[in-house]
């Protein structure tokens, strides 16, 4: 745009000087004047666009983020009258926070975490007959992912900014720990038999195109709507431990140990369900 501006500034000056000359030089003919008047109108036009351009760079914008501003989005669910915010979720299903940095107009950087840390435990006690039956059970499991993105903005309203975005997200599952502990008593003591099971966990893979827009109620604050479609490809399991530890109420305490190895490979091809609603604030840096 500045070498455009910088072409009509010289355009300008040629068809100034030839003005001024002719008109000094004789009144001219009819011809002559209608050249002059041409001249004259584009002058006028020109510098319009000229000063049209220069006022819409001085003009912030009213409700779109500006350059370096930090963005955090949710997604909004429920009807009406009741309706409520939750955590964006990555290709696996598992929340994520995701944070937008404004670039420029066309481009924002975007990147959603997701740490997950699963955990169960289920105790109880009844009894048998005449024992008494005390379990618990335990299970833990963690992941994380990280899915980096990028927004390209087209050219919408000055409430309404329309937008492509590509995501590309790798993950680590972690292992799976689980164990249980049985008690039974009777009148002769008690005996303990106790489960640990161990196995490996694995990676995820995966890459999402989506197309939406945010519409902004008032500055750096917008409802959005968003809906893709993506692929993911995870690799989990491998090496499994299965360890039974039995205390008997007389007797020797015995040790039984099993070891096998499984994988599951799993890749899926997905679209959304349904459009995700979304609620964007940006803060300025």
């Amino acid at each position: 745009m500045e070498t455009f501006n910088l072409y009509l500034c010289w355009i300008r000056r040629i068809l100034f000087t030839k003005i001024f000359y002719e008109t000094n030089r004789s009144s001219g003919t009819k011809k002559q004047i209608m050249k002059n008047l041409i001249a004259a109108l584009f002058l006028i036009i020109s510098g319009g666009i000229t000063a049209q351009d220069s006022l819409s760079q001085m003009v912030p914008n009213e409700f779109l983020p500006d350059s370096k501003d930090l963005g955090i989005s949710l997604n909004v669910s429920g009807l009406i009258m009741n309706i409520n915010s939750v955590p964006r979720q990555d290709l696996r299903g598992q929340s994520s926070i995701l944070v937008r940095y404004v670039i420029n107009d066309h481009l924002t950087f975007r990147t959603g975490i997701a740490p997950t840390v699963s955990s169960y435990r289920i105790a109880s006690t009844d009894s048998v007959a005449k024992d008494l039956v005390e379990f618990d059970s335990t299970a833990r499991q963690s992941a994380f992912s990280i899915r980096p993105g990028l927004e390209y903005h087209f050219k919408g309203t000055k409430r309404l900014d329309p937008y492509a975005a590509l995501d590309i997200e790798a993950g680590i599952i972690g292992g799976l720990k689980a164990g249980s502990n049985r008690d039974i008593s009777d009148t002769t003591g008690t005996s303990t038999y106790k489960r640990t099971i161990t196995e490996a966990g694995g990676f995820a893979l995966g890459a999402k195109v989506s197309f939406g827009f945010n519409y902004f109620v008032v500055k750096r604050l917008a409802l959005g709507l968003e809906y893709g479609m993506g692929i993911n490809y995870s690799a989990t399991g491998g090496d499994r431990q299965e360890v039974l530890q039995i205390e008997p109420t007389s007797g020797t305490a015995t040790t039984q140990r099993q070891l096998s190895s499984a994988r599951v490979f799993n890749t899926n091809v997905f679209v959304d369900p349904m459009a995700q609603f979304t609620l964007s604030y940006f803060f300025s840096l």
